[in-house]
């Protein structure tokens, strides 16, 4: 259950049409449209739930399995170690005590279970659910902690079409029976805790995960059960349903209950809900918390003892765990007095996950970011809009400039004069300068700075490497090769937007005008290379045959990674290009350079800045917006592992080396193979880089200093004509013509 979505933002990033949110205003600078009276008296209310971080207990080697609450109403944490060690951990007036729970030892001990969480009753029994090898559910139960037995429940062993009932959750009500929920049949079960017989079957929604949470409980023993879309029923301990409560079924939820409320944990916050309520109390917003990243999965959700909430994540990118505790404090602003707004046109993990930190150091602070809503098909409408705004000195505190023109904000004079700031920073920090400063520059002055970067690198045949340098020289190389394929095997999509990168700056003059014979030649040359490249075997769904374990599909949406690489080992006269942001990127093009004894270089010093942070000069919050900036490159953000690029600090490189030392990356290798329509069979052992692979990584990321960037109206309009060249429904020179009137009618907005 991912709690943080994807493809759905959360709330600080605002699900709306980017033309709807500039037109209701919501990008404009802070207080906008309200009077100073209004912003006093919305200051001036005191009362809020609060953040705050608690240290976990599990030492190394040690994996969460999940959180309850013990019949004192205290949070427990279980965990598991290898050799079968379970250990439980309860927090008692400000520490964990922690209690060896050998009895599931002695009761699996020399069986292949894997073991998936513990529950407590209310009386203090142990209620474990594992899975075998046939994935054959074990209930076990230990009343005293110290010795436990199998539960006998016949539904458990019984098959269908899809094997054993796939339990997902456990629960107990107050009478001791067991809820269980069963993801293939769609179903909760209640178990007769004396006979182990079904005493009564519920429909519940159909499951997309295993980790999606079907049952909860609530301290007086009723059970709440997602019966349908949008809709929870609550049943007490006889399965006799009380009532129903409406839910948002977009989130992806968790739930708690006592006598007299249930409340409910999303993205969007903490609500409050009464059973036959329509509407419920939101008493924790989502964009103040934790629970609003999209960073974390929400993973356990108790009421402590008084009116307050003990909240565990885990952090599945980053793979590991947080738990916070949520309390009331009547002395907080119930709305920060200041608000900070930031806008990108789409989302970023690392700014993200940085407002919750800033946010807790500024108190007074309430960071709103601000997305278009859209991954891609951003049109010129949308940036028209966004310009006005910007125009209008208008507009957010702070600028995601990735995809927009910043070129032409420095000309406009939207953009603040970053340079004293980047200096500061430099002077306490060792950062990769280079890509610091070169990213949106003009005039020795500083405008934008990336938050991350990635690394694009190339390997393969020199002499194909040396073709690519520039367009005449690829243009040469195929008068001189006609049946050169370049990339081995490629795609259409790659072909198109890997050599507009590489020659946006030929085809594309300072003015902004476009140099239409120049532009053609690209075209003619990327249809030479799609035919050369037999880019049709991807045309099916956009991927070829690939075996990785997973059936993940080699298909990459990425400029810089071609679904064909690995078939440079039956192209040896070929190059293959990936896009390096972290150690796993590493796994595949490194094997394959050691297979073929190949080096990677750079692609003419290129790098993919992420997160270009730029602030806007009319900014009626500039101080903040600067605190704001410099807590984005602090130490504390730069060397988190949030899993979307490199750090352009250089300690918070450490992480590559971190991720290679950890216990999943040690010995790591996988079994890859891909099938390409006509070609033998490759097989691989793709395995993590070595240490002496990721310093020199390390070591050519400090020589980097082109930056790759995009407009990205230019670029929706390169595409859509490029297709149509590509898809040989128009010829080159007419596709170079329709573009260059296009981008003409963008720059003349």
């Amino acid at each position: 259950m991912k709690m943080g979505r994807h493809g759905r933002y959360v709330k600080r990033t605002a699900a709306f049409l980017l033309s709807a949110v500039l037109a209701a205003g919501l990008l404009s600078g802070c207080g906008k449209g309200k009077t100073e009276e209004q912003n006093k008296e919305n200051t001036s209310v005191k009362g809020r739930y609060v953040e705050n971080d608690m240290e976990l207990p599990i030492q190394e080697g040690e994996k969460i399995l999940n959180m309850a609450k013990s019949k004192d109403g205290n949070p427990v944490l279980f965990s598991e170690a290898e050799d079968t060690k379970v250990f439980r951990y309860e927090y008692k007036e400000g520490n964990w005590e922690q209690t060896p729970l050998d009895w599931i030892g002695q009761l699996y001990g020399g069986q292949n279970l894997r073991l998936q969480e513990i529950q407590e009753t209310k009386e203090g029994a142990q209620i474990a659910r594992s899975t075998d090898e046939e994935m054959l559910t074990h209930i076990a139960k230990s009343e005293d902690g110290q010795t436990g037995a199998e539960q006998s429940i016949p539904y458990l062993s019984q098959q269908g079409d899809n094997g054993y009932p796939a339990v997902t959750n456990l629960q107990v009500d107050g009478a001791g029976n067991y809820w269980l929920s069963d993801m293939y049949q769609s179903k909760v079960v209640v178990i007769d805790a004396s006979s182990m017989e079904v005493m009564q079957e519920l429909n519940s929604v159909e499951g997309s995960s295993s980790e999606q949470r079907m049952l909860f409980a609530a301290e007086n023993g009723d059970m709440a059960a997602n019966t349908e879309d949008g809709v929870v029923t609550v049943y007490d301990s006889g399965a006799a349903e009380k009532g129903t409560m409406k839910i948002d079924q977009q989130e992806g939820i968790m739930m708690c209950g006592n006598e007299e409320n249930w409340y409910i944990i999303s993205g969007e916050g903490i609500m409050r809900m009464v059973l036959g309520n329509e509407v419920g109390e939101v008493i924790l917003d989502g964009t103040m918390a934790s629970m609003g990243s999209s960073l974390n999965r929400i993973a356990g959700f108790i009421k402590g003892q008084e009116d307050d909430f003990y909240v565990l994540y885990s952090q599945p990118k980053a793979s590991t765990w947080s738990l916070m505790h949520y309390v009331y404090d009547a002395e907080a602003m119930a709305i920060p007095e200041n608000t900070l707004r930031v806008f990108g046109l789409s989302e970023n993990a690392t700014v993200e996950d940085a407002l919750l930190g800033f946010q807790k150091a500024h108190p007074d602070v309430k960071v709103e970011f601000l997305t278009s809503g859209k991954e891609e098909g951003i049109t010129m409408d949308d940036i028209r809009t966004l310009n006005t705004e910007l125009l209008g000195g208008n507009g957010a505190d702070v600028l995601l400039l990735d995809g927009l023109s910043a070129e032409s904000y420095i000309e406009k004079g939207i953009l603040a004069d970053l340079t004293d700031l980047a200096d500061e920073l430099t002077a306490q920090e060792t950062y990769l300068e280079s890509i610091l400063k070169s990213t949106a520059q003009k005039d020795g002055k500083i405008y934008g700075m990336p938050v991350k970067f990635s690394m694009p690198v190339i390997y393969g045949d020199e002499n194909t490497k040396a073709a690519l340098s520039s367009l005449d020289s690829l243009k040469s190389y195929l008068e001189e090769h006609p049946q050169a394929s370049i990339f081995g095997i490629a795609q259409r999509d790659y072909i198109r937007d890997f050599l507009f990168q590489m020659y946006q700056d030929e085809v594309i003059n300072k003015d902004g005008k476009v140099d239409q014979e120049k532009l053609a030649d690209l075209l003619e040359i990327e249809v030479k290379i799609a035919a050369n490249a037999r880019a049709e075997i991807f045309d099916e769904d956009g991927s070829a045959q690939m075996d990785m374990g997973t059936a993940a599909k080699i298909f990459q949406q990425d400029m810089f990674s071609n679904g064909g690489s690995a078939a440079i080992i039956n192209h040896p006269d070929s190059v293959a290009t990936s896009k390096i942001a972290s150690v796993t990127d590493m796994m595949t093009p490194y094997t394959l350079m050691r297979q073929m004894s190949l080096s990677p270089d750079t692609l003419d010093g290129l790098y993919i800045p992420k997160g270009i942070i730029g602030i806007n000069k009319d900014t009626k919050q500039k101080d903040i917006a600067e605190e704001f900036v410099k807590y984005l490159f602090s130490p504390e953000v730069q060397g988190k592992p949030v899993g979307d690029g490199l750090s352009v600090l250089e300690s918070g490189m450490g992480i590559l080396k971190e991720e290679l030392a950890s216990e999943y990356a040690t010995g790591l290798v996988t079994m890859s193979s891909w099938k390409f329509e006509g070609e033998e069979e490759i097989v691989l052992d793709v395995s993590y880089p070595t240490e002496e692979e990721v310093d020199g990584l390390i070591a050519i990321c400090r020589t980097l200093e082109k930056p790759a960037t995009q407009d990205c109206v230019i670029w929706n309009i390169y595409q859509a004509e490029a297709d149509e060249c590509l898809g040989g429904n128009v010829d080159a020179k007419t596709a170079a013509k329709n573009i260059a009137q296009k981008v003409d009618t963008y720059l003349a907005e």
